[in-house]
């Protein structure tokens, strides 16, 4: 299953359920919102990152950055996103007229792919949510307490 299939199944997934999509990326497309760090000054697109998925629905907002397979750099870079301050600025400009009051940020995965390495990074980030082969969605860590 290739990221850009883990996308749309997770897309559809959060239309079908009233989600807004504020934003989506598909690999190599260009389509996404490029978030840039807080006072950036420096080259055009340095240090900006592009979520795969950003969703709103009932003050809840979540990020998604999928892959085919698990990344660590990916859980890595979602933990300094979250606890960090270096992009709050271009976060709050995203969801700027949503009225979110909390933010979980993600890995999207095919469920086949959640093994012992996804397992011992997913306390990093606040849940995992896995692609199963029919195209369901499930949470495989972390489930936050709303329904997606």
């Amino acid at each position: 299953m290739r990221e850009e299939q883990v996308t749309k199944a997770i897309l559809k997934h959060l239309t079908d359920r009233k989600w807004t999509i504020v934003a989506f990326d598909f690999p190599q497309s260009g389509t996404g919102k490029m978030l840039h760090p807080n006072k950036s000054v420096s080259e055009k697109n340095k240090g900006g990152i592009i979520p795969d998925i950003a969703a709103v629905k009932n003050g809840v907002c979540l990020f998604f950055e999928n892959k085919d397979r698990t990344v660590e750099s990916d859980f890595h870079k979602l933990t300094e996103v979250r606890d960090g301050e270096a992009y709050k600025d271009a976060i709050a400009a995203l969801l700027n007229g949503y009225d979110v009051k909390h933010i979980y940020y993600g890995v999207g995965l095919p469920s086949a792919k959640y093994g012992t390495k996804a397992q011992s990074l997913a306390a990093l980030v606040d849940f995992v949510v896995g692609v199963t082969s029919d195209g369901s969605i499930e949470w495989l860590a972390n489930t936050p307490s709303i329904a997606i």
